[in-house]
């Protein structure tokens, strides 16, 4: 027979709830007491206390509730599952192992004591047991799925069931992801998959994995999915922009810069408070920013600006925002104009004093911010031609900061402008000297080492960057295309595994992804090099040296007519400007135009010029 409820206890349990869901805990806690005055002998009621008490941190008083609901009735699942939470939040993984066991088996279709049973499991590094727990909560989904049909509170049950066991299968694959085992995360997120095919974390981690293990087509397909879910998602729109952007399609990803726009578009600026669609704002004009800033790697800064401006029409003079656009300024052939705005991002630092920019978008500290607007202002001055202030005020910020990568980086490439690479190589070599435990100054002087000739000296130096950093995607790709061109059998191999290392640090540099392919071409593997090379082609479009390796590898694989016209690309690039054939105009706006002539450039137009001599003499 069913046993009796009073009414008195019923009554104040319903006011407990209300006041529990009303966030008024204290209430809450009053009138389950005095429930259990009519109703001692509920397990369910001490149970619920417990819960109330935990949320008030009182964690003596919960254990004394749990007690009293387990002696009343030992397999009552949710205070098995309050106690095991308590066992874990006290260090006793054995207790909470225990009754995380005694709450499954009390309620095998609650899916709460499963998760935390896995959490636990893996916690203490026992996946296999982890596993088995997952897969078991798996099993009972199949048979909750049928009941569902029978009535509303089945059907809910269900789809809870549905979504919880959706998510132990990602925790597990993603403890199989960070601990190497490919395969094993594969198989998890296609069963948290098969679990719930549309559960959007199950998908966005499934994508954000293979996005890792550049499966692009795979990761795209879930970002896809997600986006069918919600079509004006700009976190959605920015990851499908990033995955475009790996795999070199310049132009998809300016599309999905177009529809963040329209978004933006359809938003009030900000009124310098958190009012009414803050959030929208927010998340619209960070997917705007993160879409940017490859978008300026890949050259293609009118896009990049076009998406930053809207961007600061919600947030005017926001300094991380404008930053970006006076880069693309810059970037654009417009040095003198990208220095005012650089400087104005400066005052406007200043003038904020500690107090950051809010919304924080990517996190760079003010600190940094600032420097990084100062030094590009004194290289846009250089570009612009003031080339004696440009390195002054270069020398001042060395002077101040002589251990920032970045600070010594442009150094260089002011000294360089003016031909000076090896007083520049002087500069850091007495500096590394000087200060002989910073690591972040032996990038800049092999890199002023290389442009100064020495490119022995350059190799070592950069070897010894990978013994401070060995994530350093600069010297890595320096390092792998050097023993790339070198030619030997064992050279490449080192090279490979260098380069797909770069790769992995940043898929979106061209120049990385062509050191890769030129690699993977010298090995003979040339349906990989010319995949790759195409991919750095669209990456960064125009640059003879990428050209004349995609005309190498498009050779390689037996496409003749290709290879001579990616030859003749190259070369027309190579060509004083009056003899160059002009791009379409608005081809022409779309891509950033060269800084300066390259160095290697008549090298470069000899090596080609030879292979259209041999090809098509």
């Amino acid at each position: 027979p069913q046993r009796y409820i009073s009414a008195r206890a019923y009554h104040h349990y319903l006011d407990a709830l209300l006041a529990k869901n009303a966030d008024d805990l204290v209430t809450a806690a009053e009138e389950l007491r005095e429930a259990l005055l009519y109703d001692p002998e509920s397990a369910y009621l001490h149970a619920v206390l417990a819960d109330v008490l935990i949320k008030q941190a009182r964690i003596a008083d919960a254990d004394a509730e749990l007690a009293s609901a387990l002696s009343l009735d030992p397999r009552h699942g949710p205070a098995h599952l309050l106690s095991g939470r308590i066992a874990v939040s006290r260090n006793q993984p054995m207790q909470a192992r225990d009754h995380f066991q005694a709450a499954i088996e009390a309620q095998p279709d609650d899916p709460d004591a499963y998760r935390e049973l896995v959490r636990l499991l893996l916690s203490t590094g026992d996946v296999a047991a982890a596993q088995a727990v997952a897969e078991r909560l798996g099993e009972r989904v199949q048979p909750a799925q049928g009941a569902a049909d029978e009535d509303d509170d089945a059907l809910v049950a269900a789809d809870r069931l549905r979504e919880q066991a959706a998510a132990v299968f990602v925790e597990m694959g993603r403890w199989w992801a960070q601990h190497g085992d490919e395969r094993a995360a594969e198989r998890a997120f296609a069963q948290a998959r098969s679990a719930s095919p549309a559960d959007p974390e199950a998908l966005i981690a499934e994508a954000t994995f293979l996005e890792a293990r550049r499966k692009y087509a795979d990761a795209r397909e879930r970002y896809l999915r997600l986006l069918a879910q919600r079509p004006e998602s700009p976190e959605v729109i920015a990851a499908l922009a990033r995955v475009a952007l790996a795999e070199g399609d310049v132009e998809a990803v300016a599309a999905h810069a177009r529809k963040l726009l329209a978004l933006a578009a359809n938003l009030e600026p900000s009124d310098g408070a958190s009012g009414d669609r803050e959030d929208e704002r927010r998340d619209v004009s960070v997917a705007l920013l993160r879409v940017a800033v490859p978008l300026l790697g890949a050259h293609r800064s009118a896009d990049a600006q076009l998406a930053l401006e809207g961007a600061l029409r919600l947030y005017p003079d926001h300094p991380e925002l404008s930053f970006y656009r006076a880069l693309a300024l810059v970037q654009r052939g417009r040095p003198h104009e990208g220095a005012l705005a650089f400087e104005a991002v400066e005052r406007s630092l200043r003038a904020r004093g500690e107090d950051p920019p809010s919304p924080a978008f990517l996190g760079i500290e003010p600190d940094a911010l600032l420097l990084d607007a100062q030094v590009q202002s004194a290289l846009a001055r250089g570009r612009a031609g003031e080339a004696p202030e440009s390195t002054r005020r270069l020398r001042a910020l060395f002077a101040e900061h002589p251990a920032e990568e970045g600070v010594a980086l442009a150094l260089l490439e002011a000294f360089d402008r003016a031909g000076k690479a090896a007083e520049a190589e002087q500069v850091l070599a007495a500096s590394v000297r000087a200060h002989p435990e910073a690591g972040a100054l032996l990038y800049p002087l092999g890199s002023a080492q290389d442009r100064a000739g020495m490119r022995q000296k350059a190799l070592s130096t950069m070897r010894k960057v990978l013994a401070v950093q060995p994530q350093h995607a600069g010297a890595l790709n320096y390092i792998g295309y050097t023993l790339t061109e070198r030619g030997k059998l064992a050279d490449l191999r080192e090279a490979e595994d260098l380069l797909a290392r770069a790769v992995e640090l940043r898929p979106d540099d061209g120049a990385i992804a062509d050191s890769y392919g030129f690699c993977l071409l010298k090995l003979g593997r040339a349906s990989e090099a010319l995949a790759e090379l195409r991919r750095a082609d669209r990456l960064t479009p125009r640059d003879p040296v990428i050209l004349s390796h995609l005309g190498d590898a498009l050779l390689a694989a037996g496409k003749k007519e290709e290879a001579l016209s990616a030859f003749r690309r190259a070369l027309a690039l190579l060509l004083p400007g009056s003899k160059r054939r002009p791009l379409a105009a608005e081809a022409q706006a779309m891509i950033d135009p060269p800084d300066r002539a390259d160095r290697d450039g008549p090298r470069v137009r000899a090596e080609i010029e030879k292979k259209l001599k041999a090809l098509a003499p």
